[in-house]
């Protein structure tokens, strides 16, 4: 394998080597956890150590980019290795590989912005209209995020219509339940169709962005190839072969050229187009249509207020009209919620944040189902010092009883950390303190948790 990705780089780096501008970079995330103590409801105490990287049981994240542009064009090559999640597996073996090429075929009139037409091709994401304020990392690590609890939940006998009680907020890029980017996740997300965050693999895609006058972006993305992740090979030879199929239906034919061609109604009933545009001293309006999810989302960043930035967020949910599709059929995801807010005065920084889904509903079956409330909160005040930067985070998340869940009772889950971050160039350090608190999640008592996480981040 890791001969394989040693010879995946070399051809990146030579692909991209014709263009007039190069870049060969690489980035890595890893936490070591010195010393955990959890104790547990019965009053069991275990004290326990880990170190988390990408390489082995990928738990955090790494990869190489390489790119190469000129004015009017360029190529992106990346490898990564993928966060442990469900639809993709966490071993050693679940390198990623991706990558477009893009050009300004009208470059020679800059009328109407015509020398800002840019179209993508391959895999390609863009964040210019995303979220604009983020989350904090020991907040997403306070609360977990991993499928594996889910699946736990569910295996002792947690109620759920859709398979996963999560993936209804994004809790390790915040800021897409805010306004979601073009292309969120490349390699997919979530278990299920019907859940908030869902998100198929893309194999092949094009994506159009334009500016055609100032302070107004325009973007476009449509995928033909879709793939949705039905199972794993259980050949134990073959460990990161997925069994695939499409989202859009049968393709045209299986040969080599007929097999990448899927219904045109279907595809571009599933497209993501958004606009956004930048008023002068008041702040950044958005929206846009994303047909896969079912949802319109508008939000806008107010930036009139000097030191104080708020974003607010709103996702609007519909049903399906198409009677096939079994994921939106008198199906609608939850409505959705955000404000995020930053101020800063001199060396003393404030971020927090509030993101709400809720109503999402289901009313294929005799009865109708509704989601309650889903409610994530963070507050994360800091201080800079000469020689870094101490700051608290406080993590909240509340999940109320519903339709769906079926719980006796709603739960909560909450922790917060104390920290230290340093910057060095390419090289970030953040060591915490950090606690969980024991309370009632799923219709059981969380364990409390201490632990000293220490946080490597490395790019170049």
């Amino acid at each position: 394998m890791k001969k394989n990705i040693a010879l995946c780089v070399f051809f990146c780096v030579l692909t991209a080597s014709a263009f007039a501008q190069l870049n060969v970079g690489g980035y890595t995330k890893s936490y070591w956890i010195p010393w955990r103590m959890t104790v547990f409801e019965d009053g069991e105490t275990a004290h326990t150590t880990a170190v988390q990287v990408p390489w082995g049981e990928p738990d955090i994240s790494a990869g190489v980019n390489v790119d190469g542009w000129s004015e009017w064009g360029g190529i992106h090559l990346g490898i990564g290795i993928a966060n442990g999640a469900a639809n993709r597996s966490a071993h050693a073996y679940s390198a990623t590989a991706g990558g477009w090429v893009w050009v300004k075929p009208l470059g020679f009139t800059n009328a109407a912005g015509l020398d800002t037409f840019t179209i993508w091709l391959g895999d390609p994401n863009h964040g210019a209209l995303m979220g604009k304020i983020g989350g904090s990392n020991l907040a997403t690590y306070v609360l977990n995020n991993s499928y594996s609890i889910d699946r736990m939940l569910q295996q002792n006998g947690y109620k759920s219509s859709n398979g996963e009680r999560d993936f209804r907020l994004e809790k390790q890029n915040p800021e897409y339940n805010t306004f979601t980017r073009f292309n969120p996740y490349s390699w997919g997300n979530a278990n299920e169709e019907t859940q908030n965050l869902w998100w198929p693999r893309i194999a092949a895609a094009a994506m159009i962005t334009w500016e055609p006058v100032e302070r107004f972006f325009f973007g476009f993305f449509v995928a033909p190839e879709m793939l949705r992740l039905l199972d794993w090979n259980p050949d134990s030879a073959k460990i990161n072969n997925p069994i695939l199929q499409g989202i859009h239906g049968e393709n045209l034919s299986d040969d080599d050229i007929n097999q990448d061609f899927y219904d045109i109604k279907q595809v571009y009933r599933k497209m993501q187009i958004g606009a956004g545009y930048t008023i002068p001293g008041v702040g950044f309006a958005r929206l846009q249509f994303i047909g896969l999810r079912n949802v319109i989302e508008a939000a806008f960043q107010l930036t009139a207020l000097g030191d104080l930035v708020f974003d607010f967020g709103f996702k609007l949910p519909f049903e399906g009209s198409d009677k096939e599709d079994a994921a939106t059929w008198k199906r609608k995801r939850d409505f959705g919620a955000s404000v995020a807010a930053t101020y800063r005065n001199y060396d003393f920084r404030f971020t927090g944040r509030l993101d709400a889904a809720f109503a999402g509903s289901d009313s294929s079956g005799r009865a109708v189902k509704v989601r309650g409330l889903n409610m994530i909160g963070y507050l994360i005040p800091s201080y800079q010092l000469n020689i870094g930067t101490v700051g608290m985070d406080i993590g909240v998340e509340y999940e109320q009883k519903d339709d769906v869940n079926g719980w006796e009772n709603d739960s909560l889950q909450a922790g917060l950390g104390l920290w230290f971050h340093r910057s060095l160039n390419n090289a970030q350090f953040k060591i915490g303190l950090v606690s969980r608190l024991p309370l009632e999640w799923a219709g059981s008592k969380q364990p409390t948790d201490f632990f000293i996480p220490i946080i490597l981040e490395v790019g170049f």
